[in-house]
């Protein structure tokens, strides 16, 4: 029952008279906010949001495998193999999130124990309700009916289940939030981490006196993404994220296979299996998915990297503490 004008309710163009997205900021200001405060209310939240989430997305799951039409998975890949990675290519930022965990190693009580079940059984939940949703709507309703903004809600709607849109949207509002959460809080605590070393300016990394939290750099990520969340369309937004992200990737894998062989006696919490067979096979799966992305997100990913070296060389190179050490 609330009104909110046109021109609030969406980033230019997404839709006519569309401005500035107004919720998308509220929200995003008032995630830094509950980080601001501590981790504690923050896992609170998170929590919540993740229980409400995947309860409802079972019970999408379950009600809607009633309706599934097996004649709608024919053909099962209607735009091939080259069609399924340009969509993963896409959607991969709605599936990452497990390997922010780690940022908050810090803050856990047993981070060689907890933090690598967490990052698998995370990745295992996320990635069976995955399948399970996708199989569901896919079996309910013709592909070719899902191209719109609400597909979910338009398959349980086409088969005379128009209550059950409410619930989806709340699965849909709280699994954003959740997200917005994990990443915020991982950008915040890497920024305090390199700000630690030298890398940024130290003035980053001070903790607020009451919370004990990083609020600077808290606070500075939920302007800055307030503002992208309000001006800029998502799908151009999940493009320049997911290269990012899949980039992080290859340089991780990279790494482990170059610090086995030049620093074999490090002290390792967690060892990777198999090396460099896992590495490996992370490199690639992460190139096939940067080669499918728009050519445009090569360019403004590469203007990125370009700021970010140029940080690196004329700052952080000279003021990182660790590379005094090394050196």
């Amino acid at each position: 029952g609330i009104h909110v004008p046109v021109w609030a309710q969406g980033a230019p163009g997404t839709g006519a008279g569309h401005k500035v997205d107004l919720i998308a900021m509220i929200i995003s200001l008032a995630i830094a906010g509950l980080l601001t405060i501590g981790m504690k209310w923050g896992a609170r939240f998170n929590n919540l949001m993740v229980i409400i989430k995947l309860s409802i997305v079972v019970v999408v799951i379950a009600v809607g495998s009633f309706y599934v039409d097996t004649a709608n998975w024919h053909p099962f890949m209607p735009f091939g193999f080259h069609g399924v990675m340009g969509g993963a290519a896409l959607v991969f930022f709605a599936v990452f999130g497990y390997d922010t965990l780690t940022t908050a190693a810090e803050e856990a009580k047993n981070p060689q124990r907890d933090l690598p079940r967490a990052v698998v059984l995370s990745l295992t939940i996320a990635l069976s309700l995955y399948i399970g949703m996708s199989l569901v709507i896919t079996g309910m309703a013709p592909y070719e009916t899902l191209g719109n903004a609400a597909p979910i809600a338009k398959a349980f709607s086409q088969v005379g289940l128009n209550w059950i849109t409410l619930i989806i949207s709340a699965a849909a509002i709280t699994g954003i939030l959740s997200v917005l959460f994990s990443f915020m809080l991982a950008g915040s605590r890497i920024w305090f981490a390199m700000s630690r070393d030298g890398l940024l300016p130290n003035w980053f990394a001070k903790v607020h006196s009451k919370y004990k939290t990083p609020y600077r750099p808290t606070l500075i990520i939920g302007a800055v993404t307030a503002v992208v969340s309000g001006l800029t369309p998502i799908n151009e937004v999940a493009e320049l994220v997911n290269i990012g992200t899949l980039s992080a990737f290859i340089l991780i894998c990279a790494s482990i296979m170059v610090l086995r062989v030049k620093q074999p006696n490090l002290e390792r919490r967690f060892k990777t299996p198999f090396v460099p067979f896992v590495p490996i096979i992370g490199i690639g799966f992460s190139i096939y998915l940067i080669i499918s992305l728009p050519s445009i997100t090569w360019i403004r990913f590469v203007i990125w990297m370009i700021v970010g070296f140029v940080i690196y060389l004329f700052y952080g190179k000279r003021k990182s503490n660790l590379s005094k050490k090394l050196t």
